[in-house]
């Protein structure tokens, strides 16, 4: 079968609806520990405590509603969905730049998880829009998706790090009186979630207007002007190893094979589409958000904290650097690194071959402290010279491990789907698995470095690894989880057609000497 190229214009679109909603998810972070001390409802010791959970309470709220909206999109569509999930967004940001009180600004964080499962409902049209397309071009669409995540994730901050309290910081634009500036001093932290809110805005008019719907009629498959083409990919006699559902013995599905098997118009139900494949690629799934989220989150305590705790001292802006430069390995490794790797080494060795690599890092990515020992090319020691160039090649390789194993999870989890209609049931049911862990991984890990660093009965050197050692050890049973991974399940997308994209069409001469 001939591989058809990438449909660049739909992708662009579903890019620009990817690429506004993490930068309303991220804009917050600069500033959200200065709006809990504005409430004054803590002191210093226990802000963070807070933080955590208007961090935790978008995860919290996504993971109870992320299947509900997959399950919808498969029914209704995954336009509406979408655009109602940006609405969303753009609603929940704006009433959280209004936040005067810790509960505004939690009830405002949840709604944005509980209006939102679009990364789910984007993944399931990628995947019907890629189907004929061969398992490297693939891989380059599904990698746009965590792309315009990290780019959406370096511009939010920056947005929310400069335009938070304008009129204090930009005196000569806001700080002139009137009204504007009497709005800015009483929610000093409006405007980088407005300037969000109208970056959303613009993604919800393009994809109002361009966003094709992918489901049903105008699916790849339902329409393709060359049905006898993509027969090999629906069903050909070598292919029944792979087979999740049972099918017919006839080379060309018809209208009488499927309805012996389901009523007419009928969708998949949840059980139904959460076969033991889907099952254990959305656990293997789980657990790397888990140790994602937990390395993110130790990240920045493990550089700012002393030596003496197994930190690295870092400054503030120190620690931007190296997590600006992460984006830009990201940007690296989705345009070029990624699509070349899966074209060689195939979606679940390449998956495999990271979630091992990350093992290693995670365990010894707490020794980086010890460079500080080590003489610079002057003779002295003490200095960060060695120690940037062992944090430099880690997050390299956090970045580069991490995105493949992302973006390869995504894959993977679309390839193993029994039916095309279960697409956007089984990515929200992935999807809430994944929101599950994150919104239990920061407060793992705040718990454990804690609690470890004050553990005095536990040998000095292994205390300060324990946050590390935790870590490799969730990578390892990652790990494990991928090598129980069957490649006949996962490595080429095979599905049985929706109900309603069946049609029945006349057979041609070699079809009925084939039934003869």
């Amino acid at each position: 079968m001939g591989y058809k190229p990438l449909p660049v214009r739909q992708l662009a679109i579903i890019c620009a609806c990817r690429f506004a909603e993490p930068i309303c998810f991220t804009v917050i972070f600069p500033f959200v520990i200065f709006m809990i001390r504005d409430f004054n409802i803590a002191d210093e010791t226990h802000v963070g405590y807070y933080v955590g959970l208007i961090t935790s309470a978008f995860a919290v709220a996504q993971l109870m509603t992320g299947i509900l909206w997959g399950m919808l999109s498969d029914r209704i569509g995954r336009r509406p969905v979408i655009l109602l999930g940006l609405l969303g967004t753009l609603t929940s940001i704006i009433l959280f730049g209004l936040s005067r009180s810790f509960a505004w600004a939690i009830i405002s964080r949840s709604l944005c998880g509980v209006l939102n499962g679009n990364i789910g409902v984007l993944k399931s049209m990628v995947s019907e829009i890629t189907l004929e397309n061969a398992p490297d071009q693939r891989a380059r669409a599904f990698s746009l998706l965590p792309l315009m995540y990290g780019l959406g994730s370096i511009v939010g901050p920056v947005l929310g790090g400069l335009l938070s309290h304008p009129v204090k910081n930009y005196p000569t634009l806001f700080g002139r009186g009137g009204p504007l500036t009497d709005f800015l001093t009483a929610f000093p932290y409006f405007l980088p979630c407005f300037i969000s809110g109208c970056i959303c805005a613009v993604g919800l008019i393009f994809g109002f207007f361009y966003l094709e719907e992918t489901l049903g009629g105008t699916c790849s498959l339902s329409k393709s002007k060359n049905r006898t083409e993509t027969a090999p990919l629906l069903q050909s006699d070598s292919d029944e190893d792979y087979n999740t559902f049972d099918r017919s013995s006839s080379p060309t599905p018809t209208i009488t094979d499927h309805t012996k098997k389901h009523d007419d118009d009928k969708k998949p139900s949840l059980r139904e589409s959460l076969t033991p494949a889907v099952l254990a690629i959305c656990l293997s799934y789980a657990l790397f958000a888990f140790q994602a989220i937990y390395y993110d989150e130790l990240f920045p305590i493990w550089t700012a904290s002393e030596q003496s705790n197994g930190g690295l001292g870092y400054r503030s802006d120190e620690i931007g650097i190296a997590l600006a430069y992460c984006g830009v390995v990201t940007l690296v490794v989705q345009l070029f690194v990624l699509p070349a790797m899966t074209k060689r080494f195939g979606l679940l060795r390449l998956y495999r071959f990271v979630l091992c690599g990350c093992v290693f890092l995670y365990f010894f990515q707490g020794f980086i402290r010890y460079l500080y020992g080590v003489p610079d090319i002057h003779g002295h020691t003490g200095t960060k010279t060695w120690v940037w160039v062992g944090l430099i090649l880690a997050v390299t390789f956090k970045t580069l491990f991490h995105t493949t194993a992302f973006t390869s999870c995504t894959i993977l989890t679309n390839n193993c789907a029994p039916r095309l209609d279960a697409l956007g049931a089984i990515n929200g049911f992935a999807q809430c698995c994944a929101s599950g862990m994150r919104a239990f991984g920061p407060a793992s890990c705040g718990i454990i470095w804690s609690a470890s660093l004050g553990a005095t009965w536990i040998p000095y050197p292994i205390r300060v690894h324990v946050s590390w050692i935790c870590l490799a050890v969730v990578g390892s049973l990652t790990f494990y989880t991928s090598t129980r991974l069957h490649p006949q399940d996962y490595d080429l997308a095979k599905f049985i057609p929706a109900e309603d994209e069946v049609e029945e069409q006349p057979e041609n001469e070699e079809q009925l000497n084939h039934r003869a």
